[in-house]
């Protein structure tokens, strides 16, 4: 794979995103597990204060990895690091926050509407014993939990590289 074609900038931009989704899971569920005991009956705030938590973690990671590795020379450095720039990159995570929300809205409902399952409880489960007895392989809940984090994850990929790629790093002539 040539290290300067699109491949391979494809490439960098999905371990940027593996990073900063592993970052965004560890978060998410983290606050997750913190405030359903504080906030029960409150899933859809859970939720979305999670996610928020999770997403400003990964918009830092995500900037600073795009910047300086992914689309690293294709922009003038003077451009990524001023004011209108980063608002920018914001703006577009702002809605691609919106859409992996959207979606993972979309999927606790289904989960819950259509199986009676409660996956914002998941993270209440997570402990050693419960990540390194590998009791989770045989739980359906927290694949249902995964499913939608990867299912919102995605979304919110897609929707991050194609702004990068064609607004935000394209090349100025």
């Amino acid at each position: 794979m040539k290290k300067d074609g699109n491949s391979w900038e494809l490439v960098k931009f999905l371990i940027t995103g593996l990073v900063c989704a592993s970052a965004d899971f560890l978060t998410m569920t983290g606050v997750m597990k913190l405030l359903n005991p504080l906030m029960p009956g409150l899933e859809t705030l859970v939720s979305a204060l999670s996610i928020l938590a999770g997403f400003i973690v990964g918009v830092i990671l995500n900037y600073i990895l795009s910047t300086y590795w992914v689309f690293r020379g294709k922009q003038d450095k003077s451009v990524t690091r001023s004011f209108a720039f980063i608002v920018l990159f914001v703006l577009f995570s702002i809605v691609g926050y919106a859409l992996s929300f959207g979606t993972y809205e979309l999927c606790r409902y289904v989960c819950d509407a259509a199986w009676h399952a409660p996956i914002n409880e998941i993270p209440d489960k997570f402990s050693f014993g419960y990540i390194f007895t590998f009791k989770f392989f045989l739980d359906g809940l927290f694949w249902l939990y995964f499913l939608a984090f990867c299912l919102k994850t995605l979304v919110g990929l897609i929707w991050n590289y194609f702004t990068r790629k064609y607004i935000l790093y394209k090349r100025r002539k």
